[in-house]
């Protein structure tokens, strides 16, 4: 194994085990969003750690490119859902950021072109809708996940360090929940 494919390894494997301690964390919440947000970056990322382990085989690629666009679709609007209703904002308006990934999934199933942009947009409106949320509520912790999401998603385009990007931001929504310890 390459000095390469084993940092994407370990990316892989500290991002599944983020979302797994996120998971582990949230499992009694009443509500399921943030379940989908760290359930769907924790079979990801196993995902991409059999795809490492398999020397790339296109079998376990094509499975891990539908559970990363997933991931994107998300991973985000989970977290945006459940901070709006923890912070008493209308249920119609807070469940339409976990709804509305379904069109762009639709696009994707469909091979639709227009996919990629509507997951752009979709992700561009859950940053907004979770930083301005948190900044109003003085939620910090929900502005790090913002500012963690955004970096990775925007400007970190190698997969491993998106992976841990992702890591902070798993890390600072379970907080922005109210779950989870402090590591300092």
């Amino acid at each position: 194994m390459s000095h390469q494919n084993l940092l994407m390894l370990l990316s892989h494997a500290a991002l599944a085990g983020t979302g797994i301690y996120c998971l582990l964390q949230v499992k009694n919440e009443n509500m399921f969003c943030p379940h989908i947000s760290f359930g769907i970056i924790t079979i990801n990322n196993i995902i991409g750690m059999c795809w490492c382990l398999s020397s790339y085989d296109n079998r376990i690629y094509d499975i891990f490119r539908f559970t990363s666009y997933c991931q994107s679709l998300f991973a985000l609007p989970g977290i945006t859902t459940s901070v709006w209703l923890a912070n008493g904002y209308p249920k119609e308006w807070s469940w339409a950021w976990i709804i509305t990934p379904i069109f762009p999934l639709v696009c994707y199933l469909t091979d639709a072109e227009m996919d990629m942009p509507l997951v752009d947009l979709l992700i561009l409106f859950n940053l907004v809708g979770l930083g301005v949320v948190s900044f109003v509520k003085n939620l910090s912790y929900g502005v790090g996940a913002t500012i963690a999401f955004a970096l990775s998603h925007c400007y970190i385009t190698h997969t491993t360090l998106y992976n841990y990007g992702l890591c902070f931001y798993s890390y600072f929504a379970l907080r922005c929940l109210g779950f989870g310890q402090d590591i300092f």
